[in-house]
Formats: structure tokens, C-alpha cells, sequence
């Protein structure tokens, strides 16, 4: 009786302590993780002049925190026509226009900018590149071809909800 009355009690105070609690939370978390919402996008660059050069896409709306994938190809065929993507604050294109000037074709023509929020590189005629990044938060922003020139007719609203 001695005996059971020293190893009850040991035994209860070993079963209530579990060290593995706190594993199945990393475990759900990365599982969370890995089941984020993707939302893909094609967006063509058309035209082969600078009256004519748009984007397909007006507008595009996303959920926030979704990851986001925007296939930029480029239809154009004159060497004019290189394009790309950002993704910037709502009201800041022509701010960003000015400063991918002075960033110049090595960087892309992508300015180091507070309201460049997602850039792509740049889509030579013929060419496509991707843009990937996960959605900000609520609220309306523009995307904008940066590409010298090009910014006040190669640009649409982005929407995310």
C-alpha cells in the first residue's frame, strides 16, 4: 500500500505534463500556411504604338493576404514597346513615373519608392514575365507601367478587398 501511495501520485504528476502540446500548433500553423489562396491574372500588353499601347485588364481585384500572380505578356512587336508592371498607392503614378526615370533600364525602370508596393521586370516585345506577391492590405491602388513614357497610358485600378 506504501508503495502505491508513493507511485499514484508520481504518476499523475508525470501524465499531466506533455511536452508535445505545443508541436501540433507549429504543425498546423505551416499547414496553414501552405494552403494559401492563389489568385492568378493574365495581363497583355497590347499596341505597337504609344496612342495605342494598353493593358488588357481596366482593373483587378484581389483579397488581401492572398498570394497574387499577374502573367504580364507582351503582344507588342516594335522594339518601342517594352513594358512592365508595378503595383504602387493609389494617387502616387505620376510620383512613381518621375523617380523610374532616374532608376534607369538597369534597375529596371523601378524606382526605390514607399509606394511601389510589387514590381515586374521588364517584358521585352514577344516576351512575358510574372510578377508574384501576396495581396496588401484593403484598399484601392493602381497598377502602372513604368517604362519612360508610358505611365499615363498604360495603367489600371487595383482593387483589393
Amino acid at each position: 500500500m506504501k508503495i502505491f501511495n508513493l507511485i499514484f501520485p508520481l504518476f499523475l504528476i508525470i501524465s499531466c505534463g506533455s511536452p508535445n502540446t505545443d508541436n501540433k500548433s507549429e504543425v498546423n500553423q505551416k499547414s496553414n500556411l501552405s494552403e494559401q489562396i492563389i489568385e492568378e491574372f493574365t495581363l497583355e500588353a497590347i499596341g505597337n504604338t504609344m496612342q495605342d499601347m494598353k493593358y488588357s485588364l481596366e482593373n483587378i481585384s484581389v483579397s488581401s493576404g492572398n498570394k497574387v500572380i499577374i502573367n504580364l505578356i507582351n503582344k507588342g512587336s516594335d522594339p518601342a514597346m517594352i513594358h512592365n508592371i508595378l503595383i504602387i498607392n493609389f494617387g502616387s503614378r505620376k510620383e512613381v513615373a518621375m523617380e523610374s526615370v532616374e532608376a534607369g533600364q538597369n534597375l529596371e525602370f523601378i524606382p526605390n519608392n514607399k509606394n511601389v508596393i510589387a514590381a515586374s521586370k521588364l517584358a521585352y516585345p514577344g516576351d512575358s514575365v510574372k510578377l508574384e506577391f501576396n495581396a496588401p492590405e484593403p484598399g484601392n491602388y493602381e497598377f502602372v507601367c513604368t517604362y519612360p513614357g508610358h505611365a499615363e497610358m498604360m495603367r489600371g485600378y487595383f482593387f483589393v478587398n
